[in-house]
């Protein structure tokens, strides 16, 4: 199966989705699969020259849970 990757993936747009869910990095990070450890590094700048496929995959894993809890409502948490 091929799949097909978007020309580019903005860096900074992970970053401003990871920063909205900074409490729930421990969680982001187990059913993502990136360190908790490179998340944190990533998000404050130390990681100058991230994977693209790490970035790909935490943007697909970020907005499909953010779009599960838009779909729950407000009163879901």
């Amino acid at each position: 199966m091929v799949t097909t990757l978007p020309d580019s993936v903005s860096a900074t747009e992970v970053k401003v989705l990871l920063v909205r869910c900074r409490g729930d990095w421990p969680e982001i990070s187990y059913q993502a699969k990136v360190s908790h450890s490179w998340i944190s590094k990533f998000v404050n700048g130390h990681i100058t020259n991230p994977g693209y496929r790490t970035l790909l995959d935490l943007r697909e894993f970020l907005l499909a849970r953010e779009a599960g809890q838009q779909s729950r409502g407000p009163e879901a948490g």
